[in-house]
């Protein structure tokens, strides 16, 4: 025989972990997904710098060579 009240709680403890298994992977696919936003603008930020220096020493040769 079990208590109906002991059946209950343990119901709703089970529907309370699923609730916040789920609020988990919820909230880690989130901070994955920011974690690839930041590593591909840090990216993008290195590839601008890149091309920066890149035009900077193209500059300086045209000079040299103009001179």
């Amino acid at each position: 025989m079990s208590d109906p009240e002991a059946e209950r709680l343990k119901a709703e403890i089970e529907k309370t972990r699923e609730d916040l298994a789920s609020t988990v992977d919820q909230l880690t696919s989130r901070l994955d997904t920011r974690k690839q936003q930041a590593k591909t603008g840090l990216t993008y930020a290195g590839a601008a710098v890149g091309a920066a220096l890149a035009v900077l020493v193209v500059v300086k040769i045209v000079k040299r060579v103009r001179s």
